[in-house]
C-alpha cells in the first residue's frame, strides 16, 4: 500500500511533540505515524421524527427545539474538531475513527461530507441497533488507510433490566495498511440506578466485548484487536480491569491481556467528561498484544492523547472547564460535545522498501 508522503514523519520533528503516555523511537530512523481516534459526539441527530425511534426531543416542536440550523452548527462543530485532531502529527489526521450518539447513517454522511472533512474521503460503517433513543456507535475510515472485510454489530443484554434495550458493539474487520486490525466500537450501559446497581450491565458489556476479541484473535493469532469507546466507567473499575482484563505498564505486557493507556491518563487526574468538579475518563482505546511496541516493523502503538484544547472547553459558570456541550441545563449554548475525544498514534518504521 502507498502512503501520503506527508504521513513519513522524520523523528526529530517527533521529538519535538509533547505528549504523555508514550514510547520512544529510535532518533536515527524514520517511521510512518498514523492516528486511531475515538468519540462520543453527544446526540447527533436529525431533525425529522422517526417514529421508531424516541427522538421527539430533537426535532423543531420538541423540548430541544432542535432546527435545522442548530443542526448544522452541530455539523460544522464536529467536522472542525476532527478535522483538527493529530495534525501536528499526520496531515490526514485520524485515519480510522469510532463515535457513538449517532442516530443514523445519514448524519455521519454529512459530517464526512461537510467542506471540513470532505477531501479525507472518509467512508462510513453503520448498523442500526436496538437502542431506544436510536443512537448507535459508528465507525469512519479513510480508504488510503483501511480496508473493511466485515462488519457486525453484537446485541448487548442487560442484566438488571432485560427489557431495555441498549447499544449494540460494532465490530469493523479489515486491513490497516495491509495489516489484520479489527476495530470493536462500544457504548456500554448508563449509571442510570447509580454506579453499583448499573455495573453488572457494564460487566456484561465488556465480557462480550472481551469474548468477540478473543474469537478474532483465536481465528487470527495476529490479528490487532482495538476496543475503544464510551464505556461509563474509568479503567480501574471492574468492567475493564477485570472484564476486559487490561494493564497499564507497558512494559510488563501480557499476551491475553489488554493494554489501556488511559489509565495512566486517569491517575494523573486526566479526565475525557466532568460531573459535580469530578472528571472521568469514560472514553478509551485498549490494544491487544500483537500492537504493542517491539521492533515496530509492523504497526504498533505509540502515544495516547485525550484533545481537550481550549476552544472545546466552557469559559463560563458552574460548568467553566468541562467540555462545552451542545445543551447544558436544559438550554442551547451551541457547543461541540459533553464529551473530549481521544487518540492514540500508532508507528511503524520506514525501512524503505516497498
Amino acid at each position: 500500500m502507498k502512503f501520503n508522503r506527508a504521513v513519513l514523519i522524520v523523528l526529530l520533528m517527533l521529538n519535538l511533540i509533547c505528549t504523555v503516555c508514550g514510547q520512544k523511537l529510535d532518533r536515527n530512523k524514520n517511521y510512518y505515524l498514523a492516528a486511531i481516534g475515538f468519540w462520543n459526539v453527544e446526540n447527533l441527530y436529525d431533525t425529522l421524527n422517526d417514529k421508531w425511534k424516541n427522538d421527539e426531543e430533537f426535532t423543531p416542536a420538541g423540548t430541544n427545539a432542535w432546527t435545522g440550523a442548530r443542526y448544522k452548527t452541530k455539523i460544522d462543530h464536529l467536522a472542525d474538531v476532527i478535522q483538527q485532531m493529530a495534525t501536528d502529527i499526520t496531515p490526514d489526521g485520524p485515519a480510522i475513527m469510532g463515535l457513538c450518539e449517532i442516530e443514523n447513517k445519514s448524519v455521519v454522511k454529512d459530517l464526512v461530507s461537510s467542506p471540513r472533512l470532505k477531501k479525507r474521503n472518509y467512508q462510513i460503517v453503520h448498523i442500526e441497533g436496538p437502542d431506544a433513543r436510536g443512537v448507535d456507535p459508528s465507525f469512519i475510515y479513510n480508504p488510503a488507510y483501511y480496508k473493511v472485510i466485515k462488519a457486525v454489530a453484537y446485541k448487548v443484554n442487560l442484566v438488571t433490566d432485560s427489557g431495555h434495550k441498549t447499544r449494540d458493539i460494532l465490530v469493523v474487520s479489515g486491513l490497516f495498511a495491509g495489516e489484520p486490525m479489527s476495530v470493536l466500537v462500544n457504548h456500554w450501559p448508563s449509571r442510570r440506578g447509580g454506579e453499583l446497581l448499573s455495573r453488572p450491565n457494564r460487566n456484561a458489556a465488556a465480557s462480550l466485548a472481551r469474548h468477540i476479541a478473543d474469537s478474532i484473535t483465536g481465528a487470527n493469532p495476529k490479528a490487532k484487536v482495538i476496543i475503544m469507546g464510551d464505556l461509563n466507567d474509568d479503567p480501574v473499575n471492574e468492567s475493564v480491569k477485570k472484564n476486559i482484563r487490561t494493564y497499564s505498564d507497558i512494559h510488563l505486557a501480557h499476551d491475553d491481556q489488554y493494554y489501556n493507556p488511559m489509565e495512566n491518563l486517569y491517575q494523573e487526574g486526566i479526565g475525557t467528561l466532568a460531573w459535580q468538579d469530578s472528571w472521568n475518563l469514560f472514553d478509551q482505546i485498549m490494544l491487544n498484544s500483537t500492537c504493542i511496541p517491539g521492533k515496530f516493523d509492523t504497526w504498533q502503538y505509540y502515544k495516547v492523547r485525550v484533545f481537550n484544547k481550549p476552544f472545546l472547553k466552557s469559559d463560563f459558570g458552574n460548568f467553566k472547564g468541562y467540555p462545552f456541550r451542545t445543551y447544558s441545563g436544559g438550554s442551547y449554548t451551541g457547543g461541540y460535545s459533553d464529551h473530549f475525544p481521544v487518540f492514540v498514534l500508532m508507528a511503524k518504521e520506514n525501512t524503505g522498501s516497498k
